[in-house]
């Protein structure tokens, strides 16, 4: 029915028409051309009716509560407005959130965020909103994020309850300041809580609810949890019925419960203490349950527990059996130092058993935001010293006016007028102050002020709140009395509405949001806050620990408890607390979010204006709109707006250098940029914008930077493309399915090129196009990288470019992935990043032929500086060959600078020449190079070295290529700790090959270089040895001439080797002979030691010899200031030589030598020192036996220093009769790669013992086959797999991994880490017996059944045979019989006459949950039916046949594990989680339907933490999953390696 309103006469007279802004409604109100309330109003109802709840004024956001959900707060919609100016797109609070986190980068200012609004208006939800844009865009640092996050649940099931006016109101006030680190990343966090409505555990008002969590807690316990502490249903408690509402609609409890305790799990709180809390909630029910009867005591009232199974109950859960009665129902207090009694009466023990509950509740509540605390702002603790910037956010009561407001009210409203007044003062007051201090003609708006309030409430002598205060110390003092006080003091202020009379308990407010009447009962005692001593004294005796935690503070303080003057007020309290948190808003430069409610009925569709229009005033929004859309709120000192925009400036109209003014400049640059006089002013000393120029400015700005930049590039002949091979045409040809050739924001689904090896196509390049800070995506799921931090530039780069080097099959894809990237993308940031990454890949392999003419048309059409720069890259390595290494850090730098690279090259004679380089460099046009700078023209023989850590090495004179031994270089240095940037590597050119020529004189470059090399060495000593005894022949050592000479020269060249004396007279001439290295020179350890001082010995050379006392005191005197250490040390001195008090085994001693020293790296060089010092001179077998197997196990645990290791390599050539020596130097060789941390295992220490050098371990097959496998100390179980995949003639060691079984558990190891320490790890105090190694399939890629006959019938049938029997799988009739007959003949091996005993095997030959599907006869009649369909094939075809029957299931190949959740009410308690190569499932084991798959990219992040496991899948809003398993670890490494 359409209803036409008819206007009288004068509203005709007065009506005019709706501006047109008014029509249709603004995203920004300060553009309404009615700026009257009715024309605000109405802007509210347009855009509530079109469904969009956010509005601007100016930078104030409106939201008003749309009481639904809304598609709103998606990941794509963070990524539309990540990096966009506030008012560029529509209203939305991810704008405030992301112009919030853009200052703080930018001006590195802390910022906060003001949400306000009545109970119920939304404000909640927008500080999760915010908080979780921030999370998203920030960059991930682990799980820190989802810790914050995760937080939210927690407090808000503690701390909100369901009002009358919001079914999720915070019933306490909530500040939190999350710290972000210099790069933008969060780095922790903090909660501070304000004024919890403990009252609230008590009482509810009708139509009300207790916290959260007691209805989530009783919902979501499973019946056994609730049997141990005694719970029933919500309606048996009398605190959770007394406002009569149970049930909250839209809320689910149960599954809020799952989601509480996942949350708990997150936030690292044991199980423990989550049952401990259950406890005390219990508890406090089950004291809500308890009556009080009245008795009669020394003529005075007095009061007894009536008998009830709750009161026992409350009892043991608080642990306090025998005095919890005497506490509720006596009050004990201190008079002239004596301690009096008082019975109460049965009202004052239900008073007194309210005030218990309220003090565990709030105790308890505080307790658990500690505990956040603690995990969220632990990082920013311990990194106290680094400079942090904030983000804060407030979330606090709204203002609250209620039938019965009482002091609880007066506090909430209190922290309103605080906040209102902060308002005024950033929008109206300051603003108007500094146009008065600058000069800037303004004409004053007057705005509502709340000041006479504050003044009345907390600011003026005799403040309401002083006045409670007083009262509340005097004993007599009563809220009557209090009341009559402040009636007398206050009645003639405008803002107190004294009581009507003496019997009238209520005074009245007049607030900003309008007038509230208090009743004063109970205001004394709510401001006391006080726990009586009773109840001090109970808790004090009480045997529950988290009870004796949470009142930590009031037990340590339990002796003043009787003196009221030291117990602070609960006003007082919270006024320090707004204090504190005024001083912190002031501090940050403010954002403020206005939240509204549209209706008091929680309708999606009621806008009710009169209530919308009380908001609107008393929100100041009429007042805001004015000033922001006649102010100037952007500013700029003269100075900074200079350096900011000084592009902008044309000099010719004012220039700086000619002693101008920067004001004239300034208003020069506003003149010529912006049109209108009004929309700037120019201050005293700052510049003055409207909203809108702040845009304006920053768009020119950036406009004309990139124009001046476009005009410094050189200019390029622009290239057409060629449409033959476009990479348009190359897409339509190659790409698999519906691909496009343009960029795309989402993660590829599939490779776009067909691929054979499924490896191959999950690469997946798009998150080398992110920021440093962003969060990794896997490149290949299941070797991506599983870092705690973000990857830096050049560890991603190392990932991609590793992957095609090591997979030639998938360079067109990475490179086709890069190109579809930079098509069509708008983002200059990205593509920057995109075309370093494509320009590195060109340097280090190239394309395929298919490719490279479509890459050198696309690499036309690239941006200046680039093109030319990538299509030489590509040219030159198709023209040089691939590389071997990853790129290194310095190729990082120069590509992104697109420079060569210089690099020094050393000569014998001194000379030093600065050369530049490309990736693509070869040794041999290093030579040529230089060859041709010093006019070398005998090159033949010379090659380039490269060196570094008293390393050197040749890299020949043809094709090696020059970088890669650079990034071996950096390798090496990363691996000791340190940056790559700081490796101390060197080049040289050297002469390498001899060969004889007659005329020095054709080249006296030449003959110069060798003679300066030859003399080098000689002073080197790298030709001078001791006094030989035997000779060369061979490889071999065998008996040779005598030398007359105790020291010579060695001569060296193409015919053999001389041993001439010091006047060129030959010794001894040995011609073909086949030179391993320059024979050691034999000097004793001690003088080697001592010669330069480097490991700093504490004791005098004549000291360094061996010794049969126990040392006192350390060798090195790097130990000595340690105390700790020099015991260690000191305790480790042994090598047989002295008697010892207890018999110890080989392993019990190594352990005691070495173990400390594989944890204390400071003790190495100490060992090494040790052993070597006991075989200096030792005459002793034994002992010396003992040493050699000593140091042999030393040099596979970890290296000496780079001071030492040049001492132990002579120490070790020194002595080559020894046939250990040898293998010790190849030894510290291997250990520099991959050193142990942890001391020898048993087979080591086991085949020294019996002087094997050898080291076997054993290792068995899924078929139950095993074989001894050689192994070293530095063998990683990488390298173990590739020699097990070797040896059993396997396709690819991909996919396998090596499990270590014992007793306990199964646990996999990760392929990098080496043997020897798993070992250790594993049989440590055991013996190899105690466990086993397997080694098996983990991976299920590219598994084809019939393909790999040795995988297939060694590994896959064995594995996956006992899932099939464990009912893992969900499957036919007709497959279970087609298996089961193909079992029957591997088990019988064709044996037919087996038939009979088929009912008996049927556990071996069906699913377990499936036996009972058919009689065990109709089983052995279908099984021989389908055994006599499969004649003529053998036991080993049948095993690959079954593989064939599984391997069509979505289930083959999965990892299992049986797990138990509670986090999800829609799922089994019981569930079953299996991981393959495409994600994970969720199945119900009962009947093995699929509940739910979640592929590897929508998980997020995942958890482990002793048997429980945490996942985090989505995007912004993510959901947690947690479960329970034995086998988290497995789980955990799985998901990881897949």
């Amino acid at each position: 029915m359409n209803c036409k309103r008819v206007l009288k006469a004068d509203q005709q007279a007065s009506a005019r028409p709706m501006h047109a802004t008014s029509v249709e409604g603004v995203d920004d109100m300060i553009q309404l051309g009615d700026l009257s309330e009715a024309g605000l109003l109405r802007n509210l109802l347009v855009r509530h009716r079109k469904g969009l709840i956010y509005t601007y004024t100016g930078s104030v956001l409106v939201a008003v509560n749309p009481y639904k959900d809304l598609p709103l707060y998606t990941q794509e919609q963070v990524k539309l407005y990540h990096g966009q100016k506030l008012g560029e797109l529509p209203p939305h609070v991810f704008a405030i959130a992301d112009t919030c986190y853009y200052n703080l980068k930018r001006y590195d200012t802390d910022q906060c965020c003001i949400i306000s609004g009545e109970s119920g208006a939304g404000k909640t939800e927008s500080s999760k909103l915010i908080l979780q844009y921030l999370a998203a865009i920030s960059g991930r640092r682990s799980n820190l994020e989802q810790q914050i996050l995760e937080s939210n649940p927690i407090l808000e099931a503690f701390g909100n309850a369901k009002t009358i006016r919001n079914d999720n109101s915070s019933r306490f006030g909530k500040y939190l300041e999350i710290s972000f680190n210099q790069d933008g990343a969060i780095e922790g966090a903090r909660v501070e809580q304000y004024l919890l409505e403990k009252c609230r555990v008590c009482h509810q008002a009708e139509a009300e609810r207790n916290f959260h969590i007691f209805y989530c807690m009783l919902a979501g316990l499973t019946a056994e949890q609730k049997k141990k502490l005694s719970l029933k249903d919500a309606k048996a408690y009398k605190f959770l019925t007394r406002g009569g509402s149970i049930v909250c609609n839209g809320r689910d409890d149960a599954k809020d419960f799952g989601r509480i305790g996942s949350a708990l799990k997150v936030l690292t709180f044991r199980e423990s203490q989550s049952w401990e809390i259950y406890k005390l909630l219990a508890a406090i029910l089950h004291l809500g349950n308890i009556s009080f009867e009245e008795t009669s005591q020394n003529n005075m009232d007095s009061s007894n527990v009536c008998s009830s199974e709750h009161f026992s109950l409350a009892s043991s859960m608080l642990e306090v059996t025998d005095v919890l009665e005497k506490s509720m129902t006596q009050r004990s207090f201190l008079t002239n130092r004596e301690t009096v009694t008082k019975p109460l009466n049965k009202e004052q023990a239900a008073d007194c058993r309210d005030a218990l509950v309220k003090a565990v509740y709030n105790k308890m509540f505080l307790w658990i935001v500690g505990k956040i605390n603690g995990i969220i702002g632990k990082a920013v603790k311990e990194d106290s010293g680094s400079s942090h910037r904030s983000i804060g956010l407030l979330d606090i009561f709204g203002f609250e006016n209620f039938l019965i407001n009482s002091f609880e009210q007066l506090c909430i409203n209190l922290a309103n007028e605080k906040l209102q007044q902060f308002f005024v003062v950033n929008i109206f007051e300051l603003e108007q102050k500094e146009y008065l201090r600058q000069g800037v003609v303004w004409d004053n708006i007057t705005f509502s002020d709340n000041k006479p309030t504050l003044e009345l409430l907390v600011s003026k002598p005799c403040n309401l709140l002083a006045m409670i205060d007083e009262e509340s110390q005097f004993p007599k003092g009563t809220d009557s009395t209090m009341l009559y006080k402040m009636n007398q003091q206050h009645k003639e202020n405008k803002g107190y509405v004294s009581s009507k009379n003496e019997h009238d308990s209520q005074f009245g407010i007049k607030h900003f949001a309008g007038q509230v009447f208090y009743d004063s009962n109970g205001f004394l005692e709510k401001n006391r806050d006080a726990i009586s001593s009773n109840i001090i004294m109970m808790i004090s005796i009480s045997k529950n620990k988290l009870l004796h935690d949470i009142f930590k503070s009031e037990l340590s303080n339990k002796g003043a408890m009787g003196d009221k003057k030291q117990m602070p007020t609960l006003s007082g309290q919270f006024r320090r607390s707004l204090e504190s948190l005024m001083k912190a808003l002031d501090a940050c430069q403010p954002f403020f979010i206005r939240c509204f409610k549209p209706n008091k009925d929680k309708n999606s569709e009621g806008f009710d204006r009169e209530l919308c229009m009380v908001q609107l005033r008393y929100s100041g929004m009429m007042d805001t709109v004015r000033i922001r859309k006649l102010g100037f709120p952007i500013r700029h000192t003269f100075k900074d707006f200079m350096f900011r925009y000084r592009v902008l400036l044309n000099t010719a109209v004012c220039d700086p250098k000619k002693q101008e003014s920067d004001g004239a400049c300034c208003q020069a640059i506003c003149t010529a940029l912006i049109r209108g006089k009004d929309q700037w002013k120019v201050g005293k000393s700052k510049l003055f914008l409207k909203v809108r120029q702040r845009h304006t400015t920053e768009e020119v700005e950036e406009k004309e930077k990139k124009k001046k930049k476009k005009e410094e590039e050189e200019e390029e002949e622009p290239f057409k493309e060629d449409k033959e091979f476009s990479f348009q045409k190359f897409c339509s040809l190659h790409f698999q399915g519906d691909a496009s050739h343009t960029h795309i924001s989402q993660r590829l689904r599939e490779p776009l090129l067909a691929h054979q090896d499924e490896r191959d196509s999950l690469v997946n390049v798009k998150w080398m196009f992110q920021p440093e800070d962003a969060r990794e995506e896997d490149v290949l799921i299941g070797e991506g990288p599983t870092l705690d931090r973000p990857l830096t530039p050049l560890e991603k780069l190392h990932i991609i470019v590793g992957y095609g080097l090591s997979r030639p099959g998938i360079r067109d894809e990475i490179f086709c992935q890069i190109l579809k990237q930079l098509m069509g993308n708008g983002d200059k940031e990205v593509c920057l990043r995109g075309w370093t990454l494509l320009s590195m890949c060109l340097s280090s392999f190239p394309p395929s032929q298919i490719l490279i003419k479509y890459l050198e048309n696309f690499l036309r059409r690239g941006p200046k500086g680039y093109a030319a720069y990538c299509a030489d890259r590509l040219r030159r390595t198709v023209a040089n060959g691939e590389r071997e290494e990853v790129p290194c850090e310095m190729e990082l730098q120069a590509t992104e600078s697109k420079k060569p690279m210089d690099v020094t090259v050393s000569l014998m004679d001194g000379r030093k020449f600065t050369l530049q380089v490309d990736a693509a460099c070869t040794s041999g046009e290093v030579l040529r190079e230089v060859a041709q700078k010093i006019n070398l023209t005998d090159t033949y023989g010379f090659s380039l070295y490269i060196s570094i850590m008293e390393k050197r090495w040749s890299l020949g004179s043809s094709g090696k290529h020059v970088m890669d031994s650079v990034s071996q270089c950096e390798h090496a240095v990363r691996q000791q700790g340190s940056e790559e940037s700081r490796a101390p590597w060197q080049l040289w050119v050297r002469k390498e090959m001899f060969t004889p020529w007659h005329d020095c004189a054709v080249d006296p470059v030449s003959t110069e270089l060798i003679y300066r090399q030859v003399l080098l060495g000689l002073k080197a000593e790298e030709y001078v040895c001791d006094k030989v005894k035997k000779r060369l022949k061979g490889k071999h050592l065998l008996p040779g001439p005598p030398l007359p000479l105790s020291r010579f020269a060695l001569a060296i060249n193409s015919t053999g080797v001389s041993f001439m004396d010091g006047k060129d007279t030959k010794l001894l001439e040995i011609p073909n002979v086949e030179l391993t290295g320059p024979p050691p020179p034999t000097r004793t350890a001690g003088k080697d030691l001592n010669r330069v001082g480097a490991t700093q010995l504490a004791f005098r050379e004549r000291l360094w010899v061996t010794s049969k006392e126990p040392l006192k005191q350390p060798l090195l005197r790097t130990l000595t200031n340690n105390s700790e250490l020099s015991t260690i040390a000191c305790n480790a001195f042994y090598m047989g030589d002295y008697p010892i008090k207890h018999a110890r085994s080989p392993m019990e001693l190594t352990d005691q030598i070495f173990g400390p020293a594989t944890q204390h790296p400071a003790l190495q060089d100490e060992i090494y020192c040790q052993i070597m010092k006991q075989m200096t001179n030792n005459r002793n077998r034994v002992s010396m036996e003992l040493g050699w197997q000593l140091l042999w196990l030393c040099t596979g645990l970890f290296p000496p220093s780079n001071s030492l290791a040049k001492h132990a390599h002579r120490f070790l050539k020194s002595r080559p009769r020894d046939p250990l020596a040898s293998d010790c130097l190849k030894r510290l060789q291997n250990i520099l790669r991959s050193p142990r941390q942890h001391p020898p295992h048993y087979a080591e220490v086991d085949a020294i013992h019996r002087n094997s050098t050898q080291i076997y371990h054993k290792v068995t097959f899924p078929n139950e086959a095993d074989e001894l496998f050689e192994v070293t100390s530095t063998t990683t179980i990488r390298d173990l797999c590739s020699t097990i995949a070797t040896q059993l003639n396997l396709s690819s060691p991909d996919g396998y991994g090596l499990f270590m079984k014992t007793a306990v558990k199964v646990s996999v190891r990760a392929l990098s880490v080496v043997l020897g320490d798993i070992l250790k790890h594993v049989d440590f105090p055991a013996t190899p017996s105690a466990f086993l190694v397997f080694f098996m399939r983990k991976l299920w890629f590219n598994v084809i059944p019939g393909r790999d006959l040795t995988a297939d019938l060694t590994f896959h049938y064995p594995q996956e045979m006992p899932r099939y029997l464990r009912g893992y799988h969900n499957c036919s009739r007709e497959d279970m019989i087609e298996l089961a007959a193909l079992l029957f003949r591997i088990q019988t091996d064709s044996d037919r006459s087996q038939f009979v005993m088929i009912p008996r095997m049927l556990k071996e030959l069906v699913p377990d949950d499936q036996i009972d599907l058919m009689s065990s006869d109709e089983w052995k009649k279908n099984i021989i039916s389908s055994y006599n369909q499969q004649m003529g094939i053998t036991a080993d075809e049948a095993r690959v046949n079954f593989l064939k029957v599984i391997s069509s299931w979505p289930t083959f190949g999965c990892t299992f594990f049986e797990v138990k959740q509670t986090c999800e009410p829609s799922y089994p308690t019981n569930m079953r989680i299996a991981i393959s190569k495409v994600g994970v499932s969720f199945i119900d084991p009962k009947t093995k339907e699929l509940l739910v798959m979640h592929p590897f990219g929508k998980i997020t992040d995942w958890q482990t933490d002793n048997h429980h496991f945490h996942m985090s899948i989505g995007g912004l809003v993510q959901g947690t999953f947690s479960c329970e398993t034995p086998l988290v670890n497995t789980g955990g490494d799985t998901l990881i390696s897949y």
